[in-house]
């Protein structure tokens, strides 16, 4: 039988190679969204349909880079044009747009370049004759999903003074719009899931709890980090910062939403990363040891703006913004709340460890830092897309 010392090691071990292993992912992987815009103006519609650069380098990448190139987010506009019909054809054959069961015939215009949210993104206008009158609009998006299961496309579609929003998944490529199609039980799930989605595959705010988290367990006495004595101590030290980190960015998020506020994302996004490194230092050499939940409170009021950003990207649905709001933010709780219980158990089982507070608090608030400075630099200066911020 192996004594609960060594399973303890054991678990500090797991954790510390557990984020090793997941930091280059952390770097590596950034949001990839695509972008369908559509106006209904009588019979005809307009619209704009808008890929990221690096997207459509993974996508596209024969045909506007040529054989060979390494792409590096630029594009051969040389080649890019000799093959601008071809790539029409395939970006349009990926969308539709119109009534259910008879989709608007779409005709390309110029493909363009455009900026969003400081990222270049392909743009091809389009538009197209349909009528829609006053029944039901159906939009059918599949860019990217089988490429990047992580993609998201949002779709903005508007018809006199009607305004749909939704947001595209490989588990949902078409939406339907209009007509009273889409109830306030859909509403609900959809923005509870993109919320729950959202921090999953949000690393900066994943590395920020998780930062908050590994000092938890502990208690800081006689410069030196100590286990807490029970589960009921570490379960409510955690409670504390969760709580205070959800109450703060509940509060900006709502703000932003509404627009009452409002952050250029570079400054939103770069503090974020801040934030991480911050908390990561802290852990570091401790200066705030005791109240750790102001820390979560403050610097979850900036995380907030961060989530409004995505929840702005997304849209709300102009007669449910207050719905679509509180469910995209009981999303992004219940997927706080799925990676305390993952990590809890973890942490405080292997809290007495000399390999946890020697290595794990030290080294992994080292590597959680290091990648926050890597995100820092890169949303300060805008330079490079390689590390995923």
């Amino acid at each position: 039988m192996i004594p609960l010392l060594t399973w303890r090691y054991i678990s500090a071990a797991v954790l510390f190679v557990a984020l090793l292993v997941w930091a280059p992912f952390a770097l590596a992987h950034k949001t990839s969204y695509g972008y369908l815009n559509a106006v209904f103006t009588g019979d005809k519609v307009t619209g704009k349909l808008e890929l990221a650069v690096r997207d459509f380098d993974f996508a596209f990448f024969d045909y506007a880079f040529g054989p060979g190139a390494d792409g590096g987010g630029k594009v051969n506009w040389d080649q890019l044009h000799r093959h601008e019909h071809e790539i029409a054809g395939l970006l349009l054959n990926k969308i539709s747009i119109g009534p259910p069961g008879a989709p608007c015939t779409l005709e390309p215009g110029a493909i363009g370049l455009d900026t969003l949210g400081g990222d270049y993104y392909i743009a091809l206008p389009f538009s197209g004759l349909c009528k829609t009158e006053s029944g039901p609009v159906q939009v059918g998006y599949d860019l990217m999903f089988d490429i990047d299961p992580q993609h998201r496309g949002l779709i903005d579609v508007r018809r006199d003074n009607e305004v749909y929003s939704g947001v595209m998944t490989p588990e949902t490529k078409e939406l339907k719009f209009g007509a009273d199609t889409e109830n306030l039980r859909d509403t609900i799930l959809s923005y509870i899931h993109q919320g729950a989605h959202h921090i999953w595959i949000g690393y900066d705010h994943i590395l920020f709890l998780v930062t908050l988290l590994l000092p938890a367990v502990l208690t800081r006495a006689k410069n030196k980090w100590l286990p807490v004595d029970d589960l009921a101590g570490a379960f409510w030290g955690i409670a504390k910062v969760v709580t205070a980190f959800t109450l703060a960015h509940s509060v900006t998020l709502s703000i932003a939403a509404f627009g009452i506020i409002e952050l250029p994302s570079r400054l939103t996004e770069s503090a974020i990363a801040a934030s991480v490194m911050v908390a990561a230092i802290n852990n570091i050499y401790p200066v705030i040891t005791r109240r750790l939940w102001v820390v979560a409170f403050v610097f979850g009021l900036v995380h907030g703006f961060g989530f409004a950003s995505v929840l702005t990207e997304f849209g709300l649905p102009p007669d449910r913004k207050l719905v679509a709001l509180v469910s995209f933010n009981v999303g992004v709780e219940l997927g706080q709340l799925a990676i305390v219980a993952a990590l809890l158990p973890v942490l405080f089982f292997a809290r007495r460890t000399l390999a946890y507070t020697k290595v794990v608090m030290p080294v992994g608030s080292l590597v959680i830092s290091t990648i926050a400075l890597i995100w820092l630099v890169e949303r300060v200066t805008g330079v490079g897309d390689f590390l995923g911020g």
